[in-house]
């Protein structure tokens, strides 16, 4: 595949950046989907996708990408939009991609009987699993192959979950803008989110301009100030000598904490990313606090002096293929369940969010 391609050409850069964060030389082309590593990074390895942005900064193809917000209240209604899209793909000979909860997807082979049988459908629930993962698979499945059709129903097991979806939904405005073909993102009324990042959207009347869009590069991507660590929160300073006992600390926090080996593995390899961002970029230290939030474990790292991140869209898109550098935010939120950066003048705080069960 050409994701492996770029990747092998890298990988001796990367492995070499990785050396000094103590890094086992296996672990660093587990990251990037080039060697099975079961106890650690196996189950995420095949969803770290290089997304080739320079390619998306260029011009626009003869065909430009359509991103349509599909807003729906019944299953009536959810036929009359979708239905017209997917016949018009099945005609053009388009590669579609179906996802949705089973009683749409039940809806749309009943009606189109044999026909459903050369569209690809998914559920729902096993195709939005991680946003930022979800934007890579998306992106590596539309660029392959000539036009593709996209027709995806979130379902999203939680508010926090369906908030991130809602900046992903706008960064594919940006990653996908020279892509041939449609992706129809349909919501269950009311989808307010879904009109502010989608800049046009169907309904019964026809297609509309939204009036509420808000392109990605005018959206706020500073959350709200961070509550501070709870009382009991494992704390460790870290500079330069220290990254690789940083390393050790949050392995052995995480794994007292219940974390799972596989899932310690991924926040010490992010960890040590961010860590190693302060360090190189920053003030030249910070502080690790780990601590417990429900059934998440945060380890939140802080760069004090000169680390504020100015990174656009920080960890949604990788550097261009060229770069040698700059891969740690993006490496970092694709290993995590969630990551949150927020930005005080010169400090920065991020948080990585690892679920316990």
């Amino acid at each position: 595949m050409q994701r492996h391609g770029v990747i092998m050409g890298l990988h001796p850069v990367i492995t070499q950046a990785y050396s000094p964060q103590g890094c086992a030389s296996r672990e660093v082309p587990a990251v990037f989907g080039l060697l099975s590593l079961p106890d650690a990074l196996s189950r995420r390895k095949t969803l770290v996708t290089f997304i080739p942005v320079q390619a998306e900064r260029g011009s626009r193809g003869a065909v430009a990408f359509t991103h349509l917000a599909v807003p729906y209240g019944t299953s009536e209604e959810y036929l009359r939009l979708v239905l017209p899209a997917l016949i018009d793909g099945l005609r053009r000979g388009d590669r579609i991609l179906l996802v949705a909860p089973e009683e749409n997807l039940d809806l749309v082979r009943a009606h189109l009987g044999a026909d459903a049988s050369r569209i690809r459908s998914i559920r729902s629930q096993d195709w939005y699993g991680h946003p930022a993962r979800v934007l890579a698979e998306y992106f590596d499945y539309a660029r392959r192959g000539g036009p593709s059709l996209f027709v995806g129903e979130p379902t999203w097991r939680t508010p926090r979950d369906a908030a991130e979806w809602a900046r992903v939904e706008a960064i594919v405005n940006i990653v996908c803008a020279s892509l041939k073909g449609a992706a129809l993102c349909v919501y269950r009324r009311p989808a307010e989110d879904a009109l502010r990042t989608h800049p046009r959207y169907l309904d019964m009347a026809g297609e509309h301009r939204s009036g509420v869009y808000v392109p990605p590069q005018r959206m706020n991507w500073n959350p709200p100030p961070f509550p501070a660590p709870p009382d009991g929160a494992r704390v460790m300073e870290f500079d330069l000598p220290t990254v690789r006992d940083m390393r050790s600390f949050v392995r052995t926090t995480a794994t007292e904490a219940g974390l799972s080996d596989e899932a310690a593995g991924s926040l010490v390899l992010a960890a040590a990313e961010i860590a190693a961002n302060a360090v190189e970029h920053g003030a030249g230290h910070g502080t690790v606090t780990i601590w417990t939030a429900g059934t998440d474990l945060v380890c939140e790292i802080t760069n004090p002096d000169g680390g504020g991140i100015e990174v656009e869209f920080p960890g949604y898109i990788p550097p261009e293929q060229e770069s040698l550098r700059g891969y740690g935010l993006w490496i970092s939120r694709q290993l995590c369940d969630l990551m949150e950066v927020q930005t005080t003048g010169r400090e920065s705080r991020i948080r990585l969010h690892m679920a316990m069960a």
